[in-house]
């Protein structure tokens, strides 16, 4: 009887991370098939919904989150990235903060650092 407690709490638990895993794969696909402009699109959509940006502001960040997706795919982007040189830490994306911080309010630049 508890053997068959077991395996069914491990078919739910392999269950559910199987699913979470599918859904994970299925979103790096449909992100991974969008152009440049369709993804600064989006996070500049995301930003602008989550820090409440002006339509001068949404533009000048649409600009710049362009930059920031090409460089970041860009083959020097990539090389970095192996070896462990990605996020805060990598200098395109410090760049790419110091250039926001020119665009965004101070209450705003406080938001996105939440």
């Amino acid at each position: 009887m508890k053997k068959k407690i077991v395996f069914r709490f491990a078919a739910i638990i392999l269950g559910v991370f199987a699913i979470v895993l599918v859904g994970k794969g299925v979103n790096w696909y449909n992100w991974s098939h969008l152009t440049a402009q369709e993804r600064a699109t989006k996070i500049t959509e995301r930003m602008a919904g989550k820090l409440d940006l002006t339509f001068e502001q949404k533009e000048r960040v649409l600009v710049l989150n362009l930059e920031k997706v090409v460089d970041f795919e860009g083959k020097e982007f990539c090389k970095n990235h192996k070896h462990g040189h990605h996020g805060e830490s990598n200098p395109a994306y410090q760049e790419w903060r110091n250039e926001m911080k020119e665009i965004l309010t101070d209450e705003q630049e406080r938001v996105m650092r939440l």
